[in-house]
């Protein structure tokens, strides 16, 4: 269950048929909490909350389950304060010759599930019970219960906060506040949105990320001696599987069984050898060679890559510093029609301060830079 991530702040066990929420939050926060058995029910659910807008979420089972399709929500402030939407992962089931075609992550193993923003255009921060957060909603439509190890989330903003940028652009004595909010302008959502577009340049930039990224199938061909993962900083697979010429059979994790993974060198060996069908390898002088036909690239793997950003003492302060004053730039280019940030900022003027940071910027994304082979 390794894994980059943060925890949700709120996560309640929903029984749809009565009126009770079991607050498991502990239990989902910690690595080694108890299993808790959720969707046992029709219309049974879990709640999602987190005080930050969030992306993601990684679910981690206590056993593979077997279940029926789901149901997701998000929080909005009209109607009956749910809005129905089809989350993310169903877009990437494009394989047809795979059980999971077309369909939204389901419960029946290890894995994650994606909110893009524009899916969610009104989400808003609600109250359930008496706690207020961003939530998410999950609703099984027949009874089939889960075993949930654990369940982690990836907020919009990682590198930084609202209010690191707040902090840096010395608005307290300006608006006589600690960060922006939803009356500021621009707001607080705004300034995450910002960061989050930070984080993509960062990441496309030094091609290292400090934060989940989800990747899905990505195929490989057989190599006895194992095989590289091409993300950098893989943490943790979440599947593989191997084609066997009808199906695509999912292997399972660890030295004593069909595979195990080593994330310092992104590489994932073998531990057993498989009766293959023989179409599987095939001659063609001088050399044998795998794969060929149907059978090209045969292995998928679906798993999660990126270092934590909290945890990375030699690069992630520095990363940390690049979003925040790339953040704080779209502010001042951004603040031509609100008092927040264009006031109280004349020691240095606004271009200067803009112009200086940029450079500072450059400077350290050069510095964080990889290589790429290939």
């Amino acid at each position: 269950m390794a894994g980059v991530g943060w925890e949700f702040t709120y996560v309640h066990k929903y029984v749809h048929s009565g009126t009770a929420h079991t607050d498991i939050t502990r239990e989902m926060q910690s690595p080694a909490g108890t299993s808790q058995a959720v969707f046992e029910t029709a219309s049974d659910g879990i709640l999602l909350g987190h005080e930050q807008k969030f992306d993601m979420a990684m679910f981690y089972l206590d056993a593979k389950q077997s279940t029926a399709d789901f149901v997701w929500y998000y929080s909005v402030s009209t109607g009956d304060g749910w809005e129905r939407f089809e989350p993310a992962s169903s877009r990437w089931a494009i394989d047809p010759d795979d059980t999971n075609f077309g369909r939204s992550y389901n419960f029946t193993a290890d894995g994650a599930e994606v909110f893009p923003a524009n899916l969610l255009p009104d989400w808003a921060s609600t109250q359930q019970g008496s706690i207020t957060r961003y939530w998410i909603r999950v609703l099984c439509d027949t009874a089939s219960t889960v075993s949930l190890k654990r369940i982690m989330c990836r907020p919009l903003a990682v590198y930084a906060t609202s209010k690191q940028v707040f902090e840096l652009l010395q608005l307290k004595n300006v608006t006589n506040t600690t960060d922006f909010t939803a009356a500021t302008v621009p707001s607080k959502d705004t300034v995450e949105y910002y960061i989050n577009e930070a984080q993509s340049y960062i990441d496309m930039n030094t091609r290292k990320s400090w934060r989940p990224n989800y990747v899905v199938d990505e195929h490989h061909e057989f190599n006895l001696s194992g095989l590289k993962l091409h993300m950098p900083d893989p943490q943790s697979i979440l599947s593989l599987k191997i084609w066997d010429g009808a199906d695509w059979e999912t292997k399972t994790q660890g030295r004593k069984s069909d595979y195990f993974f080593i994330p310092a060198t992104g590489m994932v060996h073998f531990a057993r050898y498989f009766l293959l069908p023989a179409r599987f390898q095939s001659y063609n002088a001088p050399v044998w060679r795998w794969g060929g036909g149907e059978f090209s690239q045969p292995i998928k793997i679906t798993y999660l890559a990126g270092k934590d950003i909290n945890i990375d003492i030699t690069q992630g302060g520095i990363v940390q510093d690049i979003c925040k004053k790339m953040a704080a730039i779209d502010v001042i280019r951004n603040a031509d029609f609100g008092q927040t940030a264009v006031s109280g900022m004349d020691r240095v003027s606004q271009s200067e301060r803009v112009q200086q940071w940029q450079e500072e910027i450059e400077d350290r994304i050069d510095f964080l830079t990889g290589f790429e082979t290939f």
